[in-house]
């Protein structure tokens, strides 16, 4: 489940804010590695990135272990999924303005799109049908992806960077599995290299 690709094009992403450290800068990111794989996980996962958005030091205490590789921690799925997450956040001062200024030419060109309706608007569809609009989405994917980039190298996570742009298929098996035993939830199995054994696909 790839979190950037599965946010719509031109939705706003959140920032992590300016409130005040909390105790422990780690202690959401704690409580979710003790509740991995249980019915609890979802919750904690959600309190996590509610205290990402809330303060900077919970991100950027957050994104350091991540990219460690703490052997008794969080698999390096589950570490993928997290970072993605957390890249989802960040901003740039040139790059983030010019993604607002998209998302508004978007806004923009889907309104004056015949049969818009706020409600039942299809942005896919709306890739197929209008020309600018594809343009402009795509333009906005490739800034966000710049940013996230930016972000994963910063923090020493090349790999995972590479994956992102070059590697969709592991990139997005890794988000899979990472969700699935985070979330404590079955595993997906879309394709032949999501079942190495051909003990799940027909």
């Amino acid at each position: 489940m790839p979190r950037r690709a599965s946010r719509p094009a031109g939705s706003r992403t959140r920032r992590p804010g300016t409130n005040a450290a909390s105790v422990d800068a780690l202690h959401t990111l704690k409580a979710l590695l003790a509740k991995r794989g249980s019915n609890a996980a979802e919750a904690a996962l959600d309190r996590w990135v509610d205290a990402l958005s809330e303060s900077p030091e919970t991100f950027a205490a957050s994104a350091e272990y991540l990219a460690a590789e703490s052997p008794d921690g969080f698999t390096r799925e589950e570490r993928w999924l997290l970072l993605s997450i957390a890249a989802e956040m960040v901003d740039d001062p040139v790059l983030g303005d010019a993604c607002e200024e998209l998302e508004g030419r978007m806004e923009v060109e889907a309104k004056n799109w015949p049969g818009y309706n706020d409600d039942t608007l299809d942005p896919e569809q709306l890739r197929n049908e209008s020309p600018v609009y594809r343009a402009l989405s795509e333009a906005w994917s490739g800034l966000r992806a710049a940013i996230e980039i930016s972000f994963l190298h910063d923090i020493a996570m090349p790999e995972m960077a590479g994956a992102m742009i070059d590697d969709a298929g592991n990139w997005e098996r890794a988000l899979r599995d990472g969700e699935a035993t985070l979330l404590g939830i079955p595993r997906i199995v879309l394709t032949a290299d999501d079942d190495p054994f051909g003990i799940l696909l027909p």
